[in-house]
């Protein structure tokens, strides 16, 4: 029967080359939409590391003139009276990276012959309670730690997992990171740009260091009460304007900043999968369009093979099989090409969320093909030969 469907195929090899071309297109384009929606989707999984719900960002631009002991002295002013204010549950000042902001600092250097990179964010004492971090091993800095011979630093998860990988702790470690620091904490996973970012070694830096080069916290994050956003922004602002004497105060909610640092990656995602599922319409109706064509054309043969015995559901399996013969020489011929991707390493993109692809599309084109094939074989297994026999 294998033989024989093989020969009907080659007579019908133009309508066949075209479900051919029309299937291998289909895979390309669906195995590369799963590869980035997986890839992206596991990113977002993975959790931030922080609280952004019900979050202020703030930036305030402070007296150029002021010393370092002004700056400390303003800053702790500031944050007296703003944890004094009814609504407001914590605050914390950082330094010029905030997150979801969309700017990046990162260092590298060499340590006991290891390359290590990693970014940066600056952020005082408070902020591991205002952000509400978590700590998997050590603890947030404190102003006692300031005290120390060295200057004291937090690094997330990753950055052990990717450099010290077998170091039970690293806690109380020095390291040559941009100066000599003493790590007193790490955190559990932390990514500030985005929920599509990469989990990436982060290291957390005091503003001591920003001090001695006259580049002082001038960002607040603040966590207040449920619902109170809105009600609690103007006290804020006049504070603030109070305080630096200075109206160039600008407040965000960090959730709308969230999504808006998702955006860049979502929308492409919501456009592609779109583009993906007219893709898929159009297969169907081609699939639909070339098989009623190919069963008018073939009524006689339909009606031949019926009065020779053939029954209804082999009349279907026939037309199934050639629809399905042509499916598997497409999709074979994708995936070969196609797992030459993670295989050479084409991509930054680990070679598992291409196999998902690979999956993903030959099992969504399989079962679109079965379903359109089978329609239109029940109705040509449903032609009675005397009928069919007489019209020819």
């Amino acid at each position: 029967m294998f033989r024989h469907l093989l020969k009907l195929m080659w007579n019908k090899r133009r309508a066949n080359s075209m479900i051919f071309l029309e299937i291998l297109l289909a895979f390309v384009v669906l195995f590369g939409v799963f590869a980035f929606v997986f890839y992206n989707m596991d990113r977002y999984r993975s959790p931030l590391g922080f609280n952004y719900e019900q979050t202020i960002g703030i930036r305030m631009d402070f007296d150029d003139e002021l010393d370092s002991l002004a700056v400390i002295e303003l800053q702790n002013r500031i944050h007296r009276e703003m944890i004094a204010m009814p609504n407001v549950e914590a605050a914390s000042f950082i330094g010029p990276v905030n997150p979801f902001g969309g700017n990046t600092w990162q260092t590298g250097t060499e340590v006991n012959g290891q390359q290590i990179r990693t970014q940066m964010l600056f952020a005082d004492y408070r902020f591991g309670e205002t952000a509400e971090v978590t700590m998997t091993d050590g603890h947030w800095f404190t102003e006692d730690d300031m005290k120390g011979k060295y200057i004291p630093t937090v690094v997330n998860a990753e950055f052990k997992r990717r450099y010290f990988p077998d170091v039970e702790s690293i806690v109380d470690s020095v390291f040559d990171i941009n100066g000599e620091h003493i790590v007193v904490g790490v955190t559990g996973d932390f990514k500030y740009k985005s929920n599509f970012a990469e989990n990436f070694p982060l290291t957390f830096y005091p503003q001591m260091e920003r001090l001695g080069e006259g580049d002082p916290y001038e960002m607040m994050v603040v966590r207040l009460r449920p619902n109170t956003m809105a009600e609690t922004e103007e006290d804020i602002f006049n504070l603030l304007v109070d305080n630096t004497k200075n109206t160039e105060v600008v407040i965000w909610s960090m959730a709308k900043d969230r999504n808006k640092a998702n955006r860049p990656v979502m929308i492409p995602m919501v456009i592609l999968l779109v583009i993906s599922g007219f893709l898929l319409i159009n297969i169907a109706l081609g699939l639909f369009g070339v098989l009623f064509t190919q069963i008018n054309r073939r009524r006689a043969e339909i009606g031949l093979r019926k009065a020779m015995g053939a029954t209804s559901g082999q009349v279907t399996l026939q037309f199934v099989l050639e629809i399905l013969i042509v499916t598997v020489m497409a999709l074979l011929l994708g995936a070969f090409f196609a797992v030459q991707v993670p295989l050479l390493e084409l991509t930054p993109i680990p070679g598992k969320f291409f196999y998902y692809g690979i999956l993903a599309a030959v099992t969504i084109i399989a079962v679109i093909v079965l379903l359109c094939s089978f329609l239109p074989s029940r109705q040509a297994a449903g032609m009675h030969p005397a009928n069919v026999l007489h019209e020819e």
